[in-house]
Order: structure tokens, then sequence, then C-alpha cells
């Protein structure tokens, strides 16, 4: 009878981990849209930016992979902008539209590369 609840508590822990996990890949889902959102990046932008198709971005995006870490670092990066700027949205998305001599383009359009989003993480964070 021991090794019937032992399992029970198993299987309640892995759902419970999994309920956690999903709802993570949610929470991330729609902090990186508003986020972009903020920045007045776009859908197709996002996309590019996070190595994944549009429809994915919406619905979760898993914190350990690939497009998670990406997404941690726009959220990163919008974070550093709002400390920059006190929050003035205007000023983060002028800052990201506007050519930089470092990037030889916009901080956008070097974040839809593949090293870009971390050159700019790391360009901000230099600044600190």
């Amino acid at each position: 009878m021991n090794t019937h609840y032992r399992r029970l508590g198993k299987e309640a822990k892995d759902m419970a981990a999994s309920k956690v996990s999903k709802d993570s890949s949610e929470v991330l889902a729609k902090a990186t849209v508003r986020v972009a959102n903020a920045l007045e990046i776009n859908e197709r932008e996002l996309a590019i930016i996070l190595g994944v198709d549009a429809a994915v971005i919406s619905a979760s995006i898993e914190p350990e992979s690939c497009s998670g870490l990406r997404a941690l670092q726009l959220i990163r990066i919008y974070q550093q902008l709002a400390t920059f700027t006190g929050n003035d949205t205007a000023a983060m998305v002028h800052w990201l539209k506007t050519s930089n001599r470092r990037f030889r383009c916009s901080p956008k359009e070097r974040m839809q590369s593949f090293d870009g989003l971390e050159e700019v993480k790391l360009y901000l964070d230099s600044l600190t």
C-alpha cells in the first residue's frame, strides 16, 4: 500500500511540476509580447529576434529553450532601457530606432541578428 501512495505522490509532483512549467511558459510569453509592444517591435520582428515562428510567441515560450533565453534577454534590455530613461517609453523606442555607430545600424535592427541581441545587452551593461 505504501508503494501505491508513493507512486501517487510522484505523479502528483510530476503534474505540479508540469503545471508550473506551463505557467512559467505562458508568463514568459505574455511578458515578452508586452515588452515588444512597449518597444514597438512588431510580431514579425519579434519572431526574428527570438528565432521562432510568430504563431508560437503568443501561446508559450519555454524559459529554458533558446527562444526563452532570447526572450529573457529582450526583457533585460527593456529593464535596462527603462532604468536609463526613467521609464520613458518614447525615449526607449527612440534609442532602439536610432542608428548607433557601435552597431552600424539601429539597435532594433541589430537585435534581429543571431549575435545582435546579446551585443545590444552587453552594450547596455557596459553603460552601467
